[in-house]
Formats: structure tokens, C-alpha cells, sequence
């Protein structure tokens, strides 16, 4: 299927011009001043805050300048996530959407994730601000920087540039679901650091590796049984209980992303190398087993180090590394509870998403980032608490330990009586013939950051179907882009 068929045509070709721009959180400001000099080309006001947040501006329509006035907000960042061996790098390359060959029903990226994890959502936007038949109210576009990674955007949001007081937060990803309600976060940062030592001489090294998992977002996906890449080679290198030098580790990439690859280089005593090896691969053949179809690609390996002439000089010894593992073994994981009166609905978790360790000075420093996520934030706070007292206990095997809470964002408390979701119950049923799902997300939405600053505001949350967001394997239902703009350019005649 030619890309340049696709409809809404405005929509796709405004998707593609996002993609070749490179936007992953934290270096948004290229799409942003591109997007605001398409603004100023068309006679649309546009203003970029201190934290980097866009805003365009369109005059209602001609009839509808007392009408209410609607936000379109979405965020400009991505995940920045690749299949394993690309040579991608997210803050100059661009991402290269593709029709899925396997299946001409959903759009792919080409080795990456594809970004449609929120670039969708600002390609409906603009395309509202573009189209001079739609009947509108008074329209601004809200476009937040680092919605990924902190929701820093939406926090530090100058509030002075909005007036409307309806938001259609476009950052869905089911387009048969209405949201109206998120989870809250924490996002929780550790740096732990623990002398290091000459290694002895006859150790021999080796590479070990957990890979070929799904990952996935660590909101959405966190209640499907996935492998946490990280904690899998945690696992895998403490079963054999053998003591083991650590010249590196690290797996995962982002907080809110479920580790799909983590790798380590260890030293054994040449006497001792068989018998880890071999109960290394044991080990790995239970984990195969045991991830079955939930994780039906896992793989795990241990191999000689092809170069062993670049090893450190300094590295962990046996009485850290058996410490790292244990502490690092016992941290809680993955699903923690299911909402109890909304089946299938998940209530809290956490995620180990980023590791890494590696000789630095005399130390061997290892830092972690944890995401908590509750829709109650008195469980979140309580969880987020537990993680850091874990990581604190580490001071009692001689790592030094320091902390800190990079972002927090509050839950989104559901409104079943909100008219602006009657009203788009209701457009919805007119529309498609049926009524759609209205549920709460355990992933994070900005509105939860909204809701306190903005009490006067009526929210909902739409988009089109989003799979495996946060994944080199996200896609997007092609056909449900087109319903999703139709239900937007519908909401904004009736509102």
C-alpha cells in the first residue's frame, strides 16, 4: 500500500514529517520551532514557553467565537527504543515508517520504535489547525515537551498561554476506549558505589546476556507476564552461587520501558569457569521454560569475552558483586495489584528500567531507575518508599547510597459525571453504532498533572490503537487513525 494513499491525508503526511524530524524526550526543540514556523507560515499565533512547550492558536469559526474554548494537547517526545545491533542513533537519525508488509493493517517503523507514541496525536492536531472547512470554538494546540520522561513539560506549562477549558488529551491507544482517568507515578533514581579491586591473575571472562524479549511499556504491558531483561540476568548469574569478578552490567534504556536486553562481563577463577557456565545454561533452560509464551523469544548466553585486552583494570569483587546480586534479586518487581471493582485493570507496579554498573575511579558505580505507578497515590507513595528502603539496606554490605525523586505526577481521579464525557458518549454512538469502552489507564497521562492546576477543566483522553508502545515493535491500527480524526473533527463541531 503506497504511504502517500493513506488517509486523512493531512493526518499521515503530517506523521511523516514528524518522523524525519528526531524528537526523543529531552531534544524536542527542533520539532517544536519547526512546527511553530508552519504555524507562523499560515497566520496561526504560536508561542513557546521556558520549558519548551508549544502552543498554537486558531480563531474560532465564523458563528462560534462564544463557544467554549478547546485544547488539542498532545506531546512532541518518543521513547527512543531500537531492536538489538541497530546503528540508530534518536537524536540525528530519523525514524523510517513503513506499511507492515506481514500485515498492510498497521504502520511499523524500521527497526525503532515509531514514535506514533504521541506523534499520532500531534499530527490529528495539526491537521485540525489546517482544515479551514471544520466548524470549531475558539482552538488552541498544546504540544508538551518530555511527557516521556518526567512529564516535565506539562509541570512547568506557563499557564498564562491557555484560555479553553475543554481538553481532549490525544494520547490514547485504544480508539474504541474513552479514558478518563490515569495512574499516578514516581520515578526514582539510585546511585550506589562500592570500592573496587585489581582482578587476580588466571580469572577467565566472559560475556553473559539475556535478550530477545517483547519489553514493552511498563504501564500497559506490566500485567502480561513479561521477563524483565535485567532481573532475568540477575537471576541467572546469582543461581550458581559461585563468587564472580564484575567488570560491567547493564540492561534497559528508559523508566517506563520493560528491559528487553541486559548484559554483563564477569571473571571466574579458571577452575570454577565450567561449572558456572554450565549451571548458567541450566538455569537459562528453567527461565526458557518458564517464560513460555509470554516471552517466547528469550534467549540467554555465556561466552568467552572476544576481547578481554579491554577489560579494566579495576573491577568488583566477589563480596560486592554477591551483595549487588542480592539486593538487586530482591527488589519487587512487575504487578503488584489489579484494581479490585474494575476487572482487569491494573491498580499498581514498578519497573526496573534502566541498570548500569561500571568501574569508575576506585569505585564500581551502579545506577538504577525504578518507576512506580498506583492509582491510588497513598499505595504509590507507600511502594515508591519500599523501593528506596531496599536500595538503602545496601549501605549495610559497605555500598555508599544516594537517592532521589526525579518526578512524581498525581493520579487522574475518574468523572463519571463529567458532561464533556456524555457528550462524547454520546458522538461516539452516532458515529460508529455502538458505545465505547470508558475505562482508566494504568499507564501516566499528563491530565493528571492538569487536574490540580486546572480544576476548572473537563477532560477526556482519545487516539487510535497503539500496540506495544515503547517497543522497536509498536505499531498502529492504520484504519483507526482515520476513525480517531473523524471522532476529533466531530467533537470539535458539537463543543
Amino acid at each position: 500500500m503506497p504511504m502517500n494513499t493513506l488517509e486523512p491525508k493531512a493526518v499521515w503526511k503530517h506523521f511523516f514529517t514528524i518522523c524525519s524530524i528526531p524528537h526523543p524526550s529531552h531534544h524536542e526543540k527542533a520539532l517544536a520551532e519547526a512546527l511553530a514556523g508552519w504555524a507562523a507560515a499560515r497566520g496561526l499565533s504560536a508561542a513557546i514557553d521556558a520549558a519548551g512547550n508549544l502552543v498554537i492558536r486558531k480563531p474560532a469559526s465564523a458563528g462560534r467565537e462564544k463557544a467554549r474554548g478547546v485544547i488539542l494537547q498532545a506531546h512532541l517526545d518518543m521513547v527512543p527504543q531500537k531492536s538489538g545491533g541497530t546503528a540508530h542513533d534518536f537524536e540525528r537519525d530519523p525514524i523510517r515508517p513503513r506499511v507492515d508488509p506481514a500485515n498492510p493493517a498497521w504502520m511499523v517503523a524500521t527497526d525503532t520504535t515509531l514514535g506514533a507514541d504521541n506523534g499520532i496525536g500531534v499530527a490529528m492536531a495539526l491537521a485540525a489547525l489546517e482544515d479551514k472547512a471544520l466548524s470549531h470554538g475558539p482552538l488552541e494546540c498544546l504540544f508538551t515537551v518530555n511527557e516521556e520522561d518526567g512529564m516535565g513539560g506539562a509541570r512547568d506549562l506557563d499557564s498564562a498561554l491557555l484560555s479553553g477549558t475543554l481538553l481532549l488529551n490525544l494520547d490514547g491507544e485504544d480508539s474504541d476506549e474513552l479514558t478518563i482517568g490515569c495512574a499516578g507515578t514516581i520515578r526514582t533514581a539510585a546511585e550506589l558505589s562500592y570500592p573496587t579491586q585489581t582482578p587476580p591473575d588466571g580469572l577467565e571472562w566472559f560475556e553473559a546476556s539475556v535478550g530477545g524479549l517483547l519489553g514493552g511499556h511498563s504501564g500497559v504491558d506490566i500485567d502480561k507476564g513479561r521477563l524483565n531483561a535485567t532481573l532475568a540476568l540477575v537471576s541467572l548469574l546469582a543461581k550458581p552461587h559461585e563468587q564472580i569478578h564484575l567488570a560491567l552490567i547493564s540492561g534497559g534504556t528508559a523508566a517506563n520501558a520493560i528491559p528487553r536486553e541486559a548484559r554483563a562481563v564477569v571473571g571466574m577463577p579458571a577452575g570454577r569457569a565450567d561449572s558456572f557456565r554450565a549451571a548458567f545454561r541450566m538455569e537459562a533452560g528453567k527461565a526458557r521454560v518458564a517464560a513460555g509464551d509470554k516471552d517466547p523469544g528469550f534467549t540467554a548466553s555465556i561466552d568467552p569475552l572476544a576481547d578481554a585486552a579491554s577489560l579494566p583494570g579495576r573491577v568488583l569483587g566477589p563480596a560486592g558483586a554477591e551483595s549487588m546480586l542480592a539486593i538487586l534479586g530482591a527488589m519487587p518487581n512487575g504487578l503488584v495489584a489489579m484494581e479490585p471493582d474494575m476487572p482487569g485493570l491494573i491498580r499498581t507496579s514498578l519497573n526496573l528500567g534502566q541498570l548500569s554498573g561500571a568501574a569508575k575511579g576506585g569505585s564500581f558505580m551502579l545506577e538504577t531507575m525504578v518507576m512506580v505507578r498506583s492509582s491510588s497515590d497513598a499505595e504509590k507513595e507507600r511502594l515508591g518508599a519500599t523501593v528506596e528502603k531496599r536500595l538503602a539496606g545496601a549501605a549495610d554490605h559497605g555500598w555508599n547510597v544516594s537517592q532521589k525523586k526525579l518526578a512524581e505526577s498525581p493520579a487522574w481521579t475518574p468523572n463519571q459525571a463529567s458532561p464533556l464525557l456524555a457528550l462524547t458518549k454520546a458522538v461516539y454512538r452516532e458515529l460508529f453504532g455502538k458505545d465505547p469502552k470508558v475505562s482508566s489507564t494504568h499507564g501516566g497521562l499528563e491530565t493528571g498533572l492538569f487536574r490540580p492546576r486546572f480544576p476548572s477543566w473537563d477532560m477526556i483522553s482519545i487516539g487510535p490503537t497503539i500496540q506495544y508502545p515503547h517497543s522497536p515493535d509498536e505499531r498502529v491500527d492504520i484504519a483507526s487513525v482515520a476513525r480517531s480524526y473523524r471522532f476529533v473533527k466531530e467533537l470539535l463541531a458539537r463543543l
